[in-house]
């Protein structure tokens, strides 16, 4: 079963037993592969990144109402990457984000790794030890025991006739 552990420097992981662990990597992939998927599958390529930045900080700088770090690169990419390095959708995400924080402070308030030590000791959330054939991480989560049958719901076409 997997359990939350802390390290040396008292940074979270997730040790699954048998010598596998998951922590968080703050280190950019820096091979040609995975630099041309980066450019193919979100549009980040030099030019893309430092145009996104420049917009979203300038939007930022001018929305009086949010407290971002706008000089943390690493921040700001969190947001950029869903949104494919478009400005525009990226400050629109960032604006659901803390709103959904104001609106929901019991669910984001104390969010750490030591407050939802319950949902690992629980087993409700696992990794695999192994990523997949791409490099990517796979996250299993356990949400219910109920068993459904196909006697709980009545028959009907997928698709009206």
């Amino acid at each position: 079963m997997a359990s939350l552990k802390f390290d040396e420097n008292k940074a979270p992981y997730i040790d699954l037993g048998k010598d596998y662990c998951v922590r968080l990597e703050s280190d950019e992939y820096t091979d040609a592969k995975s630099k041309e998927k980066a450019a193919r599958e979100l549009r980040e390529t030099p030019e893309v990144r430092a145009e996104a930045f420049k917009e979203l900080r300038r939007r930022l700088q001018e929305e009086k109402s949010l407290y971002v770090p706008i000089d943390d690169d690493a921040y700001l990419v969190k947001f950029l990457r869903p949104c494919k390095y478009y400005p525009d959708s990226t400050f629109a995400l960032m604006q659901r984000y803390y709103r959904f924080k104001l609106k929901h402070p019991d669910l984001c308030d104390d969010l750490l790794p030591t407050t939802v030590k319950h949902v690992y000791d629980e087993g409700l959330v696992f990794f695999q030890p192994l990523r997949d054939q791409h490099g990517r991480r796979i996250l299993v989560l356990e949400v219910g025991t109920t068993t459904v049958t196909n006697s709980d719901y009545p028959e009907t076409p997928c698709h009206p006739a």
